[in-house]
């Protein structure tokens, strides 16, 4: 990733975090060698001139932008995976999708299951076989342009589950071919922007709150003024 160090919102000993543009690969796989994981690592190790390995705490698809939060040491990479299997990492997104939700703000509930070699997730209203729950509340923020920005916070960690629960209530994220929107236009993007990240730092037992800035792209410019509108709240409430 070019200028990588531009992109880096926190660090410390034990934990960097990255705000993410769309289009990177999170770990190297069988087809793919080269992954944010290798990146970071090597530019880390440069930076401060030793040896230094990440590993990810948690995932984003190629095409989702925004937070990821990497650990530099076994410690915080074992406290911070402990948090997340115990929900205690606060976890805010921001999408834009194509229609209005019939109800502007609520909380979904679904059973989700896999097709791994089709790599995607259906949604089920009842439990079914080899099925797992998922669960995620939103609400609406804006709309501009016929699109609309929705704030998600899902409380579980499913495989796509934001992506296929906002397509099930008819709200397709933009660019979300797989999870029917129309392919109206080729976008190398989805837009869905993982905005805020929650916790307690697994080592200094400090409180954590990150947050990754919009990708500046022009899809994204049209919320711009919600953006600023949400950072002026939370400044009233500081």
């Amino acid at each position: 990733m070019p200028i990588l160090d531009q992109h880096i919102l926190y660090e410390d000993a034990h934990l960097v975090a990255i705000n993410k543009p769309s289009g990177y690969l999170v770990e190297a796989s069988a087809k793919e060698k080269t992954a944010l994981e290798e990146m970071l690592s090597a530019f880390l190790s440069e930076k401060h001139h030793q040896t230094i390995q990440v590993r990810a705490v948690h995932r984003l698809d190629r095409r989702v932008s925004g937070l990821l939060l990497f650990a530099k040491t076994s410690e915080a990479l074992a406290g911070m995976i402990a948090l997340f299997k115990a929900k205690q990492v606060k976890k805010t997104y921001w999408a834009i999708v194509a229609n209005r939700p019939a109800i502007p703000s609520d909380t979904l509930v679904h059973w989700l299951t896999r097709d791994k070699e089709q790599n995607i997730t259906f949604t089920h209203n009842e439990p079914q076989a080899h099925s797992v729950e998922a669960t995620l509340a939103y609400r609406l923020l804006e709309e501009a342009n016929h699109f609309f920005l929705i704030e998600v916070f899902p409380f579980t960690g499913r495989t796509h589950q934001i992506r296929a629960q906002l397509a099930a209530i008819g709200c397709p994220i933009v660019g979300d071919y797989k999870y029917g929107f129309p392919r109206e236009k080729p976008r190398k993007a989805i837009a869905l922007h993982a905005k805020q990240l929650r916790f307690t730092h697994p080592i200094s037992q400090q409180p954590i709150s990150l947050e990754a800035a919009i990708p500046d792209a022009q899809l994204w410019n049209s919320f711009r003024h919600a953006s600023a509108a949400l950072d002026n709240d939370k400044r009233s409430s500081e």
